[in-house]
């Protein structure tokens, strides 16, 4: 195998402070397996601070003042089974090539729960038959139209053969929001609160893109539990473009001004909607209550006529609720107004934690080399979608000048607002040391990623082992071009490492690709 050294930039610190930061040489074995048929395994040599880090780039193959900005958006890690930036290929292929059906979703021919024939992954899938235009038009609509946030289901890849095409989302084993409305067993509060403040943030998104969804209810959104935490997934992402038709259970959640002009979607009725299944989730029922067999325009009158009470309207999630359920257009709040709520902003200090846990992160995390760094970015996508949108949405916001970079600075001030430290200065100074920024650029978004991630959680060894089924397409090693492939990657960057952390047939088997991994834990 070939030797990785890391060399440390030189500073201006007093002699006391090198002395105290003296670097040790330690050199960690990756063991040769029969798999490599290599008898003298190499050396990988790195540097540590009292603990074993891996090896930096900077120093040994391209430094990190000689990357360009572009070459470090290119290489960010975005991988397959991840969406890019721009449209979603449309495979020529049907998916049963790559995932096995496991069982078809309840009620629901379209929708299937598959497993990918090499990982193991679990993926839903989702069939639009090409003879339906509209279901045609959509599959080509979400294809282009790179939507991306974390209440969404992620579209992993589109395949399509003679007759239908077949959308791959990531799996969410959710049920559906109706089965919270119940008088017997109300939701907490809090829980609302949470509930409500991720259907504002979804919806607010697309109105964002100029898209109203029309067609909100109550069944537009799956939750899951984790403790006492409920996450929430638009589940209904179709009826933007395929609008139902007029139906007692749509009537429901419709707004008053649509009642008789149903065909007209504003981004007020799905204000109203939100109401509705706000009020039904806090009151155990809907606000009204249609008779069976009532026709369409009995039922249209019974909504119109129907004065909404609640049980004590002092509450905020009363005045929340009213702000929505306005029958004049002109006087129902929106949805940026809606954020700024008495009711949402006492989730906030909960939604904080995210952001501290990343931050804290960055404090402790072992520096990477570049190969590391893209494989970290891979597992952080693959494994953990949740995180890599928190992780996204904070650097965005520490951005301040949109220049792609966190100077230190722009680090600093996030340190200032979210961690409880009197010293964040030091902080930002100590962590563009300890992982080799360039001081100039600052923190790129690749380096981010490596740096808020919660690696121990990410880098299991089932999550490794995987990765390498994955990079080595099933087989007993990685070579350069599987891995090339799925990284989606051609740096020469990554080209050179590789060649230098392996041996003379330039491979590594999973002994090895788990060390390298476990490196950076």
């Amino acid at each position: 195998m070939g030797v990785c050294q890391t060399k440390v930039k030189k500073t201006t610190e007093n002699p006391k402070k090198k002395l105290n930061n003296k670097i040790e040489r330690v050199q960690t074995e990756f063991t040769a397996t029969q798999e490599t048929g290599s008898k003298n395994p190499g050396l990988l040599q790195l540097n540590s601070y009292n603990v074993i880090n891996s090896p930096q780039s900077s120093g040994y193959v391209i430094p990190r003042n000689q990357q360009t900005k572009t070459g470090q958006v290119k290489l960010s890690g975005f991988t397959q089974n991840t969406p890019q930036t721009g449209q979603i290929s449309i495979l020529e292929m049907n998916a049963s090539k790559k995932y096995s059906i496991i069982k078809k979703r309840y009620l629901d021919d379209q929708k299937s729960i598959l497993s990918n024939n090499k990982t193991g992954i679990i993926v839903e899938m989702e069939t639009y038959l090409k003879e339906d235009k509209e279901s045609s038009e959509y599959v080509l609509w979400i294809s282009k139209a790179q939507l991306d946030h974390p209440n969404l289901n992620r579209i992993l890849e589109i395949y399509q053969d003679q007759n239908s095409y077949q959308v791959i989302y990531e799996f969410f084993d959710g049920k559906s929001l109706s089965e919270l409305v119940s008088e017997d067993n109300r939701l907490p509060v809090v829980q609302i609160n949470q509930i409500m403040t991720q259907i504002i943030s979804i919806v607010s998104y697309l109105h964002s893109l100029n898209l109203v969804h029309g067609n909100l209810t109550l069944d537009s959104f799956q939750f899951k539990r984790n403790q006492n935490e409920i996450s929430i997934k638009l589940i209904d992402l179709k009826r933007v473009k395929i609008k139902e038709p007029e139906s007692l259970n749509l009537l429901n959640f419709t707004s008053p001004e649509c009642l008789a002009h149903f065909t007209n979607y504003t981004t007020a009725r799905d204000v109203w909607a939100i109401g509705v299944i706000c009020y039904s989730l806090a009151q155990g029922h809907l606000p009204y209550t249609i008779p069976p067999n009532t026709d369409q325009i009995s039922a249209i009158q019974l909504i119109k006529q129907t004065e909404i009470h609640f049980q004590d309207n002092d509450q905020p999630i009363a005045q929340f609720i009213q702000k929505m359920l306005v029958h004049n257009l002109k006087n129902r709040a929106t949805l940026n107004q809606l954020k700024q709520d008495e009711f949402l902003k006492q989730n906030n200090q909960k939604q904080l934690l995210s952001q501290e846990i990343l931050l804290k992160n960055t404090q402790f995390a072992k520096p990477c080399c570049f190969l590391q760094e893209i494989i970290l970015g891979y597992f952080l996508q693959e494994f953990n979608w949740e995180q890599y949108l928190q992780i996204q949405k904070l650097f965005s916001e520490g951005d301040s000048d949109m220049d792609g970079y966190l100077s230190k600075q722009e680090l600093s001030n996030l340190y200032k607002q979210y961690l409880n430290v009197t010293n964040p200065e030091e902080l930002v100074e100590q962590v563009f040391q300890n992982y080799g920024i360039n001081k100039e650029e600052g923190v790129s978004i690749q380096q981010f990623q490596c740096l808020t991630a919660s690696r121990d959680i990410l880098l299991t060894d089932s999550n490794i082992e995987i990765g390498f089924q994955i990079f080595s397409n099933g087989r007993k090693e990685i070579n350069l071009r599987g891995l090339k492939k799925h990284l989606n990657s051609d740096s020469e960057q990554l080209v050179d490492e590789f060649n230098r952390m392996t041996n003379e047939e330039k491979i590594l088997n999973l002994k090895q690709f788990h060390k390298l991994i476990q490196l950076i834990i």
